[in-house]
């Protein structure tokens, strides 16, 4: 099994975000992770630090209603994802002006290397399907979202 298939089958979903910015879906994010047990409740402000960190530094919303926000983290020791669903969508400064509606969040130990950008690119050419996008934010429970993620 890939790395793209295991993140997935390990993703914590979350098809009803309510934040009104990337900072509180961020927020949002690292609480559903640490509520499914992916992440100890101990790390979850560090964990938030470090992704708010990066996206401080560069943001990770993209055009088509996306964002990809992550960070290095050392509270992990494995890539630990968490799919959210915006349905009505959330201004975010992207650079297409449009709201953002599907977020994956990644949280990425520091000697992650290949499998990191594996799954990044593999998710990131998903997500540029806008059909696929539009199915994602129509979605109504973790197993649409994931077999529609894995094409």
């Amino acid at each position: 099994m890939s790395t793209y298939d295991t993140m997935l089958d390990q993703a914590v979903v979350i098809n009803s975000l309510r934040s009104e910015d990337i900072f509180g879906v961020i927020a949002e994010l690292i609480d559903a992770l640490v509520e499914a047990g992916a992440l100890d409740a101990a790390k979850r402000d560090e964990a938030k630090q470090a992704v708010v960190r990066r996206e401080m530094s560069a943001s990770t919303v993209m055009p088509g209603e996306i964002a990809l926000p992550h960070g290095r983290t050392d509270v992990v020791d494995r890539l630990v994802c968490a799919v959210g669903i915006h349905k009505d969508g959330f201004a975010a400064e992207a650079p297409d002006d449009q709201p953002t509606r599907v977020v994956i969040l990644m949280l990425v130990p520091p000697a992650a290397g290949s499998e990191y950008i594996a799954f990044l690119g593999n998710v990131s050419r998903t997500l540029m399907d806008a059909e696929r996008r539009a199915a994602l934010v129509a979605a109504t429970d973790r197993e649409s979202v994931l077999a529609i993620l894995r094409g």
